[in-house]
């Protein structure tokens, strides 16, 4: 599966024309509007958010820091506004890159491939996992993919339910929050509710553990969250 970007640009030349350079490689998504924008990052966990924070006005420096909030995702801000303060406004509320229009087609290519290269060595560094797969025993899930076996026969998850497994995955061996999976997997304005979340984990238990009651894949660390068992090194 392609890298999903996230364009929000109010002018649709622009969207229109990132999308013609970036659909090669990428999974693009478009909003015309910084609300819209909000509702898919929300939705779609994108893996970068190429945004014209200051058209027509600032709420789009507004989106950058509510989303810095909660997710390391790289934002790139693309504006036509070549002024020192514009940039540093957008570097300040989160953004990781600032690019002014117009702008060259191998620049903008060369800033993107550089930004995941940095989140990808940052995550190494955390022991959080980029690979394509993670592997435990008889449980295996392909990333790109979305999906997931056990005993080499591929198991149908919902959507949340791959989010979190996911998650936990790219995470293995390491103590994740319920308020950090909750805020991960639903966006940052989801109340810190439990509920939903381990309704989740009990669904998804069920369809890759052979006994739930004593799971061997996804641990309860009782108050705190849930953990991955380590992955095997592949």
């Amino acid at each position: 599966m392609l890298p999903k970007i996230i364009i929000i640009d109010k002018e649709r030349q622009s969207r229109k024309l990132l999308c013609r350079i970036l659909k090669e490689t990428y999974e693009v998504i478009e909003a015309s509007s910084f609300a819209e924008g909000s509702s898919l990052i929300n939705s779609h966990y994108p893996d970068m958010i190429i945004i014209d924070p200051l058209s027509p006005k600032t709420e789009g420096i507004s989106l950058i820091s509510s989303v810095r909030e909660w997710s390391d995702c790289p934002i790139i801000a693309l504006s036509a506004n070549a002024t020192e303060s514009a940039a540093v406004s957008a570097i300040s509320a989160g953004a990781d890159d600032y690019i002014r229009k117009p702008f060259f087609t191998e620049e903008l290519l060369v800033r993107i491939k550089s930004n995941f290269r940095r989140i990808s060595a940052i995550a190494a560094s955390k022991g959080i996992s980029f690979s394509d797969k993670y592997k435990c025993e008889d449980l295996t899930v392909e990333f790109d993919t979305h999906s997931v076996f056990i005993e080499n026969q591929r198991v149908h998850l919902t959507r949340n339910e791959f989010k979190i497994l996911s998650l936990l995955c790219r995470h293995a061996g390491k103590v994740l929050t319920y308020d950090f999976i909750l805020k991960s997997v639903w966006g940052p304005r989801t109340a810190s509710n439990t509920g939903i979340l381990r309704v989740n984990i009990t669904n998804l238990r069920k369809k890759i553990e052979k006994n739930p009651l004593s799971p061997k894949y996804v641990f309860t660390e009782n108050g705190i969250g849930y953990r991955a068992a380590n992955n095997e090194i592949l």
